[in-house]
């Protein structure tokens, strides 16, 4: 399951994602290997047993689990913020 840093160091947020037709789904990997072809190098995460996935998801009303997507999302770290163009001043 992809985690993220909850501003401690031994505490860890879980991720979810959602479907193109808007349900919210848990997100969980058959492999580390999958995990990080579809996250990229530095995604966070945690091995959980489906049914403690299950259960951590469902006060979020999430009942959906999502195995091993091709993509999750771009790799945060290789995200550039766009410069500003234009003319700025008086």
């Amino acid at each position: 399951m992809p985690t993220r840093s909850a501003g401690a160091l031994d505490v860890a947020a879980l991720q979810w994602g959602h479907r193109p037709d808007g349900v919210r789904v848990g997100i969980a990997f058959s492999s580390a290997q999958l995990l990080r072809a579809a996250t990229g190098p530095r995604q966070e995460w945690v091995r959980l047993h489906e049914s403690s996935l299950r259960e951590m998801l469902a006060p979020f009303g999430i009942s959906v689990i999502q195995l091993d997507p091709m993509l999750v999302g771009p790799d945060v770290a290789q995200i550039r913020t766009p410069e500003l163009v234009g003319h700025h001043g008086g």
